[in-house]
């Protein structure tokens, strides 16, 4: 299924799943036919393949599925044009260097024909000499020659002069302006076939970042967007890294702030900011500006600021309190984290090679590499032996388990709390905080965020990254997938220690241990039954309740 990627902003559509066909793998693909935009310049890969290779791929008119090129195959593309192009402007370069070798041997010669010969015993010319004509070049000097009629020198050979005359060196002369004619002309016949443009247009592309970065710096320094940052769908301070859950607070905190002394020097290896773009406005002056696009013309125009002819500076948002909309499609989304995931489509030019995975930032796309070459790597505590993932999460362990540290920091005062439940708590007590998050697509009410980001992610966003290798069912977390494969395997891993029944996964042995305690949690309504397991209540409601909707009564 072939999707658009962005509307006023097209990078072109993306077919998912697409036949390549350059390696026949089948993954997410992009169209050969298609127009896309990397680094700012556009790109057709089917023209690619023909200015590159002379290769015209057939059968790209029918089903869009088998037009299709992967995301690996379109690096390969990129490089082997790239190459070419490295190549034709160094074969320029080398007949330049020539050339100008060349045209310098050439002055040389010149020179050293205008300069006069210094006057000596053996070769004197006058100044009426020069204006009786040329003498000739090979002509001996009796002066200093014997006769060869003398008998003691019957063998001399006359001696020639040892610097060259002016006849040999015209000679000369002329004998390379000749080859440097002929080399010219030749180089004449070939420089219009050579590309001279793809070399502008790796300057443009050197240069295209400067220019984003220069713009980005003039819109925030004398305007009223408010630059931040982000986890999850927490907002932070872009300068003091405050944490703020309304954006409205946000923008009112980021105004106590001066871009002017503080942007510059924190944006981070010239990293595309996020921008929260409610209010732009002019900080120079009183005028009331809605529009980027509208702020660049009147920045330029009204206060001689230099804005650069490049687009998307930063990821724009209007951030609100409730819905938010994509400012690109307006496109609706509950959820900051699932707005940024869709902002992919529209400016995801970082891509995976191997999967095909687009990203908004160069860092997110090599954190996602180290995904395919990870190695489990385990950390465990010196004091207890639980096994840990990272060195921070084992320091946080040993921290709060251990040693009774608090971690946790309030972001409105400088309390500090063994766990974010303690914190929450504090936030409500003494800041006042409303500490429900109720789910925006059902009825579920949590009292952290991160809860209600965990229970969006695996029920509504279906965020499922642990696919099993035997069958096509994917998991939320490691551990389900790892009690999935007993399924496949046979194994039976978790035993009851009350008798000698095992199961595949940790849940069913959960549910039998009930029976051995007796803990009869799921109650009928209209009879007052009980049972161990909710599979149990919904039997008896089926044969002794008949009629009776089960959806209405539990869930």
């Amino acid at each position: 299924m072939a999707t658009p990627s962005g509307s006023g902003k097209n990078r072109g559509p993306i077919v998912d799943p697409g036949l390549c066909r350059c390696c026949r793998s089948i993954k997410k693909c992009r169209l050969l036919t298609a127009e896309y935009l990397w680094n700012g310049e556009k790109e057709i890969y089917s023209d690619m393949f023909m200015d590159c290779f002379g290769l015209l791929l057939s059968h790209l008119d029918g089903d869009s599925k088998e037009c299709c090129i992967c995301a690996a195959c379109v690096s390969r593309l990129r490089d082997a044009c790239a190459f070419r192009r490295q190549a034709l402007q160094s074969e320029e370069v080398f007949l330049s260097a020539r050339l100008e070798t060349k045209q310098g041997l050439e002055t040389k010669i010149l020179l050293e024909v205008k300069q006069e010969p210094p006057a000596d015993d053996n070769d004197s010319m006058g100044a009426d000499d020069v204006g009786m004509g040329e003498p000739d070049l090979e002509e001996q000097d009796p002066k200093s020659e014997p006769s060869a009629s003398d008998p003691s020198d019957a063998d001399y050979k006359p001696r020639r002069n040892k610097k060259p005359g002016r006849r040999q060196l015209l000679a000369k002369m002329n004998k390379l302006r000749d080859k440097l004619d002929h080399m010219m002309s030749a180089t004449e016949a070939v420089a219009p076939k050579r590309e001279k443009i793809p070399r502008a247009k790796k300057k443009e592309s050197l240069d295209h970042d400067n220019m984003m970065y220069n713009n980005a710096v003039t819109i925030v320094q004398n305007s009223y967007v408010c630059p931040f940052h982000n986890r999850i769908s927490n907002y932070y301070c872009y300068y003091c890294k405050d944490q703020f859950v309304n954006p409205i607070e946000l923008r009112d905190h980021t105004l106590s702030h001066d871009p002017k002394e503080l942007f510059e020097s924190m944006m981070e290896n010239k990293k595309i900011p996020k921008i929260d773009i409610t209010r732009i406005d002019c900080r120079l002056c009183p005028d009331k500006i809605d529009d980027i696009d509208t702020f660049k013309r009147h920045i330029t125009n009204t206060h001689g600021k230099i804005i650069y002819p490049v687009d998307n500076e930063f990821l724009k948002f209007r951030l609100t309190s409730n819905n938010l909309a994509c400012t690109e499609c307006n496109s609706v989304f509950p959820y900051f984290d699932m707005l940024k995931k869709h902002m992919i489509d529209h400016f995801g030019t970082y891509i995976c090679d191997m999967c095909g995975a687009c990203f908004l930032e160069q860092n997110s796309l090599r954190t996602h590499i180290k995904s395919h070459n990870k190695v489990e790597a385990n950390f465990p505590c010196e004091v207890c032996g639980k096994n840990l993932k990272s060195k921070y999460s084992r320091y946080l362990h040993v921290a709060t388990v251990h040693e009774k540290k608090p971690t946790v920091n309030c972001y409105k005062c400088e309390a500090s709390f063994l766990s974010y439940a303690q914190r929450n708590k504090h936030l409500i007590e003494v800041h006042g905080d409303k500490r429900t998050f109720p789910c925006k697509l059902c009825d579920k009410v949590y009292n952290r965020r991160k809860t209600l980001m965990e229970h969006n992610r695996r029920n509504h966003l279906k965020v499922y990254r642990h696919q099993c290798d035997l069958c096509d069912q994917r998991f939320y977390l490691p551990s389900r997938l790892k009690e999935h494969m007993a399924t496949h395997t046979g194994e039976r891993n978790f035993r009851c220690e009350f008798c000698e029944k095992s199961y595949p996964r940790l849940q069913s042995l959960q549910e039998h241990i009930r029976s051995h305690s007796n803990d009869r949690r799921y109650k009928c309504d209209l009879c007052n039954s009980a049972f161990t397991q909710n599979g149990s209540l919904k039997n008896h409601m089926k044969s002794h309740h008949q009629g009776y909707d089960l959806d209405t009564s539990f869930s």
